[in-house]
């Protein structure tokens, strides 16, 4: 998965989860031809926001396919809408400064809430 691009992490996951461009486009709220675009390389990836649904409709782990989306945007995109709070973390988790456990204890939390979004 390393050298796959966003576009086609998805084609493959779609055929294997035997998905139709429709079928996608219908969970996403997108046309069947944006998400072939999308597959093709022609469009950038969906934004952060679909892509909890996207995983849950394709089996994918919801970090694999940030991971996937950001690297292929080169760049990490987030709520404007956030708290303040929240913000203020991320901004401290760009600087670094954080133990290997502290980062740990962070991931743990986070992964329990993207468990709570299905």
């Amino acid at each position: 998965m390393a050298n796959e691009s966003f576009g086609e992490l998805i084609r493959k996951s779609r055929r294997a989860n035997n998905k139709s461009l429709q079928e996608i486009a219908n969970a996403l709220g997108v046309t069947a031809v944006y998400v072939s675009e999308v597959e093709r390389g022609k469009r950038p990836p969906f934004v952060t926001p679909r892509l909890p649904t996207l995983a849950h409709v394709l089996n994918l782990d919801l970090p694999t396919l940030l991971r996937a989306a950001w690297a292929e945007k080169k760049m990490i995109d987030f709520d404007p809408s956030s708290s303040d709070k929240q913000i203020e973390a991320l901004f401290a988790l760009s600087r670094g400064g954080c133990t290997e456990s502290e980062l740990d204890e962070i991931l743990r939390i986070a992964a329990r809430k993207q468990k709570e979004l299905f």
